[in-house]
């Protein structure tokens, strides 16, 4: 039994099943998906619908999850006004996710949002003695394992929008991780931004998680789709061991 976790599928659903072949995800496995499977890909609907599908896998709130839950009408009605609806529409590629929800039967848009209202926004598992926190951005004490409809919109905007990582104002966050015992999963920053901009690697093109201290990051760069000259693609990372398994999205 392994625990593998990937991060910001933005929609692509054959990287997500090249993923999946590549660790060969067993039926005693468990597979996380630590937020943003939709958006900006063509196919986020889709991957949320295999992921619900199946037992072993599940999948965690990411901002763009939060902002299509707080776009769309909860009664299955293809109305899509809600608070962040502009913000999801017009800013963060949610329109290719909105067209393949509206397409989908009145039930079944129904079923989806209640699935995704009872997901996690942040989760603790133990494994070979180690805490890890599983979050798609940041933490806040006290709210770990808890599904998103308990949440207040604030704390749930702070857990999957901030991070230390993020340069505007709005979304800075400071570095909290190294005061916690715990070792933090992350995706929303991809990869490739925080070892340009943070760490001041200029020529760096590869497919890999970071880690610093306590945090891991694991955002291959979904969100750019195939863009020439960008290594962008998934990071399955398998817990138990930490062997990556990287999916680019040009092979």
């Amino acid at each position: 039994m392994a625990t593998y976790v990937v991060a910001d599928i933005h929609g692509y659903y054959d990287v997500f099943c090249r993923g999946l072949d590549l660790i060969g995800l067993g039926e005693d496995d468990r597979l996380y998906v630590i937020g943003d499977a939709i958006d900006r890909g063509p196919d986020g609907i889709r991957v949320l619908l295999d992921i619900m599908s199946h037992r072993n896998m599940d999948l965690l709130i990411g901002n763009h999850e939060f902002m299509m839950l707080n776009s769309v009408n909860a009664d299955g009605e293809k109305h899509c006004d809600g608070l962040d609806s502009t913000l999801w529409l017009d800013y963060n590629g949610g329109r290719a996710t909105w067209r393949r929800y509206k397409a989908l039967r009145e039930a079944d848009r129904i079923s989806l949002v209640m699935w995704l209202s009872n997901r996690y926004v942040m989760k603790t598992i133990e494994l070979n003695g180690i805490t890890y926190c599983l979050t798609h951005s940041y933490y806040k004490e006290g709210l770990e394992n808890k599904p998103y409809y308990e949440l207040a919109y604030g704390d749930a905007w702070d857990i999957v929008w901030t991070s230390p990582y993020r340069e505007d104002a709005e979304t800075y966050a400071p570095d909290i991780y190294p005061s916690y015992d715990m070792t933090f999963v992350t995706g929303h920053v991809p990869v490739r931004n925080i070892i340009i901009r943070h760490e001041g690697i200029i020529d760096y093109d590869d497919l890999e998680i970071h880690r610093k201290g306590n945090f891991i990051g694991i955002d291959g760069g979904c969100a750019y789709g195939k863009r020439t000259g960008m290594k962008n693609g998934a990071l399955f990372l398998r817990l138990d061991d930490m062997e990556v398994f990287p999916v680019a999205m040009s092979d």
